[in-house]
């Protein structure tokens, strides 16, 4: 995936990378011994197995290394991993583990004042915020094909002294983000999943966990999984978890979700991903509720030749806004051309990417489109102002990832316009006042900078800068300050 190199909250994907050590230093670190007797060491693995094992969904973490012989090392957790039960495992094995993470944010001008401007962005407001988020989970094999995995969190943070209006998934005093049971048949070819359960695809632009937030997304309900060769492909019915702050989440079964998603890897550098995802939302309302959507779109990346890589998705989205009386009639597409420079001691990359959503253009048909459940901080700037609908954002992202270092760094800046002047551009929570006769949203810059301490450690620092322009209609630009550590075990 081109843009996870270095994204807020997305760390595991770029925890230890062992390319910036020696060779002697790497088998040391990796636990696969000391030299022999003629002074020659055992053959190096490429990378570190303990930063490899975390995935972005923990209930696929993989941690068979623990039972390659050759390997001697250890990293934090481990002990806990692939605990036989039974005197012959006779019940299977074990996992128990999870992340603990830390925030400090200082937002200007990003709204959620409990006393006037109140909620928006770009008003007259600034706050000091600590957030605290803890996962624990535990996976049962029961036997090579049938497991049960448990995954708890618990996230909270502070109010700034009362002033401060917590967003709906900064708060979670205790709940179950995974629940379920699986079983697989065919020689893993296929699996049966029931339960509540986390969903990712493709580059997160539709479906994720925005694991940036406090409380990351999940749903509940049955999935049947195929993989077979080159082919994985998911169809599924679930429906949206609502976060509870002070209960239990439970599923908002007015709130289906469902499809089919399929991917074709003809290399890991060379993704078809093809879909189609349906979601309703059955409350009484207009635009936001009241709906019946269906999405059917895919993506494609691939690398070429002398670093050269590109990238696009895109989709219509076909239903009816049963509130507003109107069928759906949406469309989105993103465009990206980048290149990588492997022989530079800074290791750069360089993405030029054009993003697109429809806007409503006040026809018969609602025509502005409804970004479903992406990774919303993950793209179109970490401010979260802007949303994936009725837009239009050339943009420019540079990344390094220096040698000889355990530092990487981003830098992105958007511009931002409205697809439909005459309609608003939607923000990830509250919206703003906005003149409906400019299109000129903005510009953002973010900027970030990553301190990896081993390989299941890291510090996070970012900063970003939005320049209102004339379509917003309140007074002030939005600054966005944070630090973040990470830690899995």
């Amino acid at each position: 995936m081109p843009v996870a190199m270095l994204q807020p909250g997305d760390a595991e994907e770029a925890e230890g990378d062992d390319d910036a050590q020696s060779e002697d230093a790497a088998i040391s670190d990796e636990g696969y011994g000391d030299p022999n007797e003629s002074g020659e060491y055992p053959k190096p693995k490429p990378k570190n197995p303990c930063a490899e094992s975390h995935k972005k969904l923990f209930y696929l973490n993989d941690f068979s290394y623990l039972e390659d012989p050759d390997y001697h090392g250890h990293c934090l957790g481990d002990q806990l991993k692939l605990m036989p039960l039974g005197i012959y495992r006779d019940w299977g094995t074990l996992d128990i583990g999870g992340q603990e993470r830390l925030q400090y944010k200082h937002e200007i001008g990003m709204g959620n004042a409990v006393a006037p401007p109140g909620q928006t962005r770009f008003q007259d407001t600034s706050f000091d915020l600590f957030l605290n988020r803890t996962r624990l989970y535990t996976n049962w094999q029961a036997t090579k094909q049938t497991r049960a995995y448990c995954e708890f969190h618990y996230a909270s943070i502070n109010r700034d002294n009362g002033t401060y209006n917590p967003r709906v998934f900064e708060n979670n005093f205790g709940d179950f983000l995974n629940l379920f049971v699986d079983h697989s048949w065919d020689d893993g070819v296929w699996t049966a999943r029931v339960g509540r359960q986390e969903l990712v695809y493709g580059a997160e632009r539709l479906v994720s966990i925005t694991d940036w937030q406090n409380s990351r997304r999940t749903f509940e309900g049955a999935m049947l999984l195929y993989e077979d060769g080159p082919w994985s492909v998911d169809t599924f019915y679930t429906s949206f978890v609502p976060v509870l702050a002070n209960d239990l989440d439970k599923a908002d079964w007015q709130q289906p979700f469902y499809g089919t998603y399929a991917v074709y890897t003809e290399s890991p550098n060379n993704t078809l991903d093809l879909y189609y995802l349906g979601y309703d939302n059955r409350h009484p309302g207009a635009i936001t509720s009241d709906f019946s959507l269906h999405t059917f779109g895919s993506r494609l990346f691939r690398t070429l030749e002398e670093g050269w890589m590109f990238e696009t998705e895109a989709g219509v989205q076909l239903g009816r806004q049963s509130g507003l009386g109107k069928n759906q009639k949406a469309g989105y597409a993103t465009v990206g051309l980048g290149r990588k420079y492997a022989d530079n001691d800074l290791q750069p990359q360089i993405w030029g990417y054009l993003d697109y959503a429809s806007g409503n253009d006040g026809g018969d048909d609602w025509t502005r489109y409804n970004q479903l459940f992406p990774w919303s901080h993950r793209y179109l700037g970490f401010i979260d102002a802007v949303q994936r609908s009725n837009i239009f954002s050339p943009n420019i992202q540079l990344t390094a990832k220096p040698k000889d270092t355990n530092w990487e760094f981003l830098a992105w800046m958007y511009y931002f316009r409205a697809a439909e002047r005459g309609d608003i551009v939607p923000a990830i929570t509250a919206t703003e006042t906005q003149n409906l006769t400019s299109a000129d949203l903005g510009e953002e810059l973010d900027l970030i900078a990553k301190y990896t301490f081993g390989p299941r450690s890291n510090i996070l620092f970012g900063y970003s800068h939005f320049w209102r322009g004339n379509k917003i209609t309140a007074p002030h630009d939005a600054d966005f300050t944070y630090v973040q550590w990470e830690l899995n075990f």
